[in-house]
């Protein structure tokens, strides 16, 4: 399976209906902005991109003019998120926060395959210290995977898990550490402000080091997505997201609205249960197979 495949959805189905003879200009964008919002795409990116596209559409045109304006549109949404994913050389640590049920322990587990595939010398920690089987199933990760992993007791501060798997990525000089926390939600205040804690331990424990800070998504969510990536981006500073959980129902939209509210860049997607099952994200990929190029 390729990511163009992961990502098709009916929106080109309905794209090829809306293009057809008789339809006047304002006709053919109002149903346009209607099945933009209906693929999950925030009203005010809605609007931006119709408000372009009619500048652009002088005169009734082709469905080849108007899917090739809508790809332009969608491609500059993502103009300003391009970057790579790890500092080039050197030590790395990725830290993946995102709300209850999101697919952070499996997709740590597929990072850490995607980059050990590359040489990366990787340990895991198991920071979810909250839930039953947190650290249970990433540890039964890193056994498959032949991966170390650093875990602490059920209940035990999940800042104590960090700092020693800090220590262990320093003193056995591995390349890489990936960092597992518990799912928390959104509006609760309290939980939001230990993650705030397990940066701070990050950020002093290696002030001189590159950290990344990823929202793990799950693609199904919906609008309400922009909103998860809002909160944890003003109490984490999210500077990425990978996509999790990508299967038919997942419509897509949501990504363009948080690259058009947030900038923030999509590094990687992933379906399935497999370690395997991830793929590097390209913003021309997903848009062509939303418009079904």
């Amino acid at each position: 399976m390729t990511l163009k495949e992961l990502f098709k959805t009916a929106l080109q189905t309905k794209l090829n209906a809306l293009f057809v003879s008789g339809k006047n200009k304002e006709e053919v964008l109002g149903e346009l902005e209607e099945l933009l919002i209906l693929a999950d795409i925030s009203l005010p990116a809605v609007e931006a991109i119709i408000t372009n596209i009619s500048k652009k559409a002088k005169s009734v045109s082709s469905k080849e003019n108007y899917n090739e304006l809508l790809r332009q549109e969608l491609l500059a949404v993502f103009s300003g998120t391009r970057r790579s994913p790890l500092a080039n050389g050197g030590k790395n640590i990725i830290l993946l926060v995102g709300v209850n049920g999101s697919g952070k322990t499996t997709s740590a587990a597929k990072l850490a395959r995607y980059y050990q595939n590359r040489g990366y010398s990787v340990l895991l920690a198991a920071a979810d210290t909250f839930r039953a089987a947190g650290s249970t199933q990433l540890s039964l990760w890193g056994q498959k995977l032949n991966i170390p992993v650093v875990s602490g007791e059920r209940g035990a501060d999940p800042g104590s898990v960090v700092f020693n798997s800090l220590q262990s990525w320093q003193s056995r000089n591995f390349d890489l550490l990936i960092i597992d926390t518990a799912g928390r939600m959104q509006n609760k205040d309290n939980l939001m402000k230990e993650l705030e804690k397990i940066i701070k331990i990050i950020r002093k424990f290696a002030a001189d080091q590159p950290a990344e800070t990823w929202l793990v998504l799950d693609a199904s969510t919906g609008q309400n997505a922009q909103v998860q990536a809002e909160k944890f981006k003003e109490f984490s500073g999210i500077n990425g997201m990978v996509l999790a959980k990508l299967d038919g129902t997942a419509k897509g939209g949501t990504i363009i609205s948080i690259a058009a509210r947030l900038k923030l860049p999509v590094f990687f997607a992933g379906n399935g249960e497999t370690e395997n099952d991830l793929w590097e994200f390209s913003e021309k990929e997903f848009i062509e197979s939303l418009l079904g190029q």
